[in-house]
């Protein structure tokens, strides 16, 4: 089984406001919701302001506090990989500067569901395959590519296969801008344990500083 680092997906997320409104929503990232440093930000239209929290088994936790568009909010879900396993969880709120309820993480479910996927790493290049397969198990029933581009401090890209939960695969395209940090991170899903094409990839944010973490820039 390989040891190289899993790359995270740190949800810059979001979700619902009435529409024609935009929220003034709390920003932060941590390790831990009670030591999140909080400064603010305008969202845009039809946003909510979201809390997010994913933990990895390897490189342990990172909350996040930001925007992010309805179809990210209390869906939880999880994404395996022979090198490890990422959960998150998202919750959001409607009112200006509200704080979101603590994020709860999808319970473990380790049972065979059936799926075989593609399981591989690539720290240069926005595509990755291998022979190597992983066995899905629980609610995973897709096989994901994730690709995140990093534009800002420097030039990288990621690419990782496994399994996902269809809430992660849902997940649309995004830029994140974080302090000097500057990424596009893209999800691409498929459910019949057939390679995602490389081109018409299901996108979406997930986490800019779980994966500084990981890579060790």
């Amino acid at each position: 089984m390989g040891t190289a680092p899993l790359p995270g997906l740190l949800w810059f997320l979001s979700a619902l406001v009435t529409p024609g409104g935009s929220l003034t929503c709390k920003v932060c990232t941590s390790s831990n919701a009670q030591f999140c440093n909080v400064s603010s930000m305008v969202c845009s239209e039809d946003h909510a302001c979201a809390a997010s929290y994913t933990l990895t088994n390897t490189y342990g936790a990172v909350y996040t506090m930001s925007c992010a568009p309805k179809h990210h909010c209390d869906s939880p879900g999880s994404i395996s990989a022979s090198n490890g396993r990422i959960r998150r969880s998202t919750t959001c709120c409607y009112t200006d500067n509200c704080t979101p309820a603590p994020p709860i993480l999808p319970d473990d479910d380790f049972r065979p569901n059936g799926l075989t996927c593609q399981s591989c790493l690539s720290t240069n290049s926005k595509w990755c395959y291998s022979k190597r397969t992983i066995e899905c198990s629980g609610e995973e029933n897709a096989c994901l590519l994730h690709t995140s581009q990093y534009y800002a401090p420097i030039r990288r890209s990621v690419a990782v296969r496994g399994c996902a939960t269809e809430s992660i695969c849902s997940l649309g395209t995004q830029w994140v801008q974080f302090g000097a940090i500057k990424m596009k991170s893209k999800y691409s899903c498929v459910f019949s344990g057939t390679p995602p094409s490389r081109y018409g990839l299901v996108a979406s944010v997930t986490a800019a500083l779980v994966l500084v973490k990981c890579l060790h820039f």
